[in-house]
C-alpha cells in the first residue's frame, strides 16, 4: 500500500471523504495509520473541516488540537493551512466551555480559514478586548512579539454560520462587523437585538435563515447585498410584510429554497422571475407546483422519507418547465408507484433524475455556483480561500 503513487492515495482519500454529505472522519483517521505514505494526505482532509465542541476546554481533544496547529513547528503551521471549516462551542468557561479568548486564540492559528460556525452559550456578547484582537487577525499584521516580522495576511473569513446565541446578542453584528468579507450567511437562530447605527459594508451571495428576522433586522442585512444576493433560504416562509424586500430582491435571485409548499410560496415565487433553481423540503398534497419560473433548471423536492412523495406534482413540472436539465429526489421516490413514469417523461426530456441520500439538514458547501444544482465535493475546497 505504501508504494501507490501519491496521486493515487489521494484520489482514494478524496473518494472515502464523504458519506451521504457528511465528512468520513472515522475512515480517514485508519487510513492515516496505514503507512506513513498515507499519513500527511489523510491529516490534509481530516484538517479540512474541524469541530471543537462543548466542554472542552483544557480537554484532551483541545490541548491535541493546540499540540497539532502549534505554529511554533512546521508540522502545525502546515496543519493548520489546510483547515477551511471551523465549528466551534463557545461558552463559560468555569463551565469548562472554550470562551472567546480561546475562539481568538484558535483563529490566529488557521490562517486560511474560510467558514466560521459558533453555537454561543452563557456568553451575551464579545468583550471589547475579544473584539479588538479578532479585528487585529482580520487585518494584516505583524506577530505581537516580534514587530520585524513580515505582515501576516488578513484572516478573511467568506462564511458564517451562527447555529446559536442568545436572542438578545448582538453577536452577530459584532462579527459582521469584524468581517466585512462575509459573502455567505447562516442564521440558525432566532435574532431580535435592533440593527447596529453602522452601514454594512459586507456584500452577501447567499442568505440561510432557520429563522426569519423583524423586518428592520432583515432590512439592514440585505441593505448592501440588494445587488449580490443570489441564493436564499427560508425555513419559515416570509410574512407580507416583507413583500417589499422580496421586491426588490426577487428578480436577482438564481436559488430559492422553501421548507414547505403553498399559497404563500406561489406568491413568493412571482418576485422572482429568474430563479434556475427551486428548492423544497416538504411539497403539500393538496397545492401543485402551478406558476413555477420558466427559467427553472433545476427542481429539487426532498420529502420525507415516510411521507407522500408528492410525484404527480413533479411530473406535471417536468411537463411544464422547458428549460429543465435536473430533478432531484430522495431515493425512497423509487418506491412510489409514479416514478416508472417520472423516470420515463425525465428520460423522454433528457432531464437527469438525481436520487440523492444527503440528508436535508446537511449545509452545502459555501461556495459560488456556475450552474445548479451545487454538490458536495472536495473539490469545492480549491475554491475555499
Amino acid at each position: 500500500m505504501s508504494s501507490l503513487p501519491t496521486e493515487l492515495i489521494d484520489n482514494i482519500l478524496e473518494h472515502l471523504y464523504y458519506n451521504k454529505g457528511v465528512p468520513d472522519k472515522s475512515s480517514l483517521l485508519a487510513c492515516s495509520l496505514v503507512s506513513t505514505a498515507w499519513t500527511e494526505p489523510a491529516q490534509r482532509l481530516l484538517f479540512r473541516q474541524v469541530t471543537l465542541g462543548h466542554a472542552l476546554h483544557g480537554t484532551r481533544r483541545h490541548k491535541s488540537f493546540l499540540d497539532a496547529t502549534n505554529p511554533s513547528t512546521k508540522r502545525g503551521r502546515s496543519l493548520a493551512q489546510h483547515i477551511r471549516a471551523l465549528e466551534i462551542y463557545v461558552g463559560d468557561k468555569t463551565g469548562a466551555d472554550l470562551d472567546d479568548s480561546d475562539l481568538v486564540d484558535i483563529l490566529s492559528r488557521t490562517p486560511r480559514l474560510y467558514e466560521l460556525a459558533l453555537r454561543v452559550a452563557g456568553v451575551h456578547q464579545l468583550s471589547l478586548h475579544t473584539t479588538e484582537k479578532l479585528m487585529r487577525l482580520a487585518t494584516p499584521h505583524r506577530p505581537a512579539d516580534d514587530d520585524s516580522a513580515d505582515e501576516y495576511p488578513p484572516l478573511r473569513i467568506r462564511s458564517l454560520v451562527l447555529l446559536s446565541c442568545g436572542i438578545q446578542s448582538p453577536i452577530l453584528y459584532q462579527l459582521l462587523q469584524v468581517w466585512p468579507s462575509i459573502e455567505f450567511l447562516y442564521i440558525g437562530v432566532e435574532i431580535a437585538t435592533p440593527p447596529p447605527k453602522w452601514a454594512p459594508s459586507f456584500k452577501l451571495y447567499q442568505l440561510t435563515l432557520m429563522r426569519t428576522p423583524r423586518v428592520a433586522i432583515l432590512s439592514w442585512l440585505l441593505s448592501s447585498s440588494i445587488e449580490t444576493l443570489r441564493i436564499v433560504m427560508f425555513r419559515d416562509a416570509p410574512g407580507r410584510d416583507l413583500n417589499p424586500l422580496l421586491e426588490a430582491v426577487g428578480p436577482g435571485l438564481r436559488s430559492l429554497r422553501l421548507m414547505n409548499y403553498g399559497p404563500r410560496a406561489t406568491t413568493i415565487l412571482k418576485f422572482c422571475p429568474n430563479l434556475e433553481e427551486l428548492v423544497i423540503v416538504q411539497l403539500s398534497t393538496l397545492f401543485k407546483l402551478d406558476s413555477l419560473p420558466p427559467s427553472l433548471e433545476h427542481l429539487s423536492c426532498r420529502n420525507l422519507p415516510s411521507e407522500d412523495q408528492s410525484l404527480g406534482s413533479i411530473i406535471g413540472a417536468v411537463r411544464e418547465l422547458q428549460r429543465l436539465r435536473v430533478v432531484t429526489c430522495v431515493r425512497e421516490v423509487k418506491e412510489d408507484a409514479k416514478f416508472v413514469e417520472l423516470e420515463a417523461l425525465c428520460e423522454s426530456k433528457k432531464v437527469e433524475l438525481y436520487l440523492d441520500e444527503t440528508p436535508f439538514w446537511v449545509r452545502e458547501d459555501s461556495v459560488y455556483v456556475d450552474r445548479f444544482p451545487r454538490s458536495k465535493s472536495v473539490a469545492n475546497f480549491a475554491l475555499m480561500s
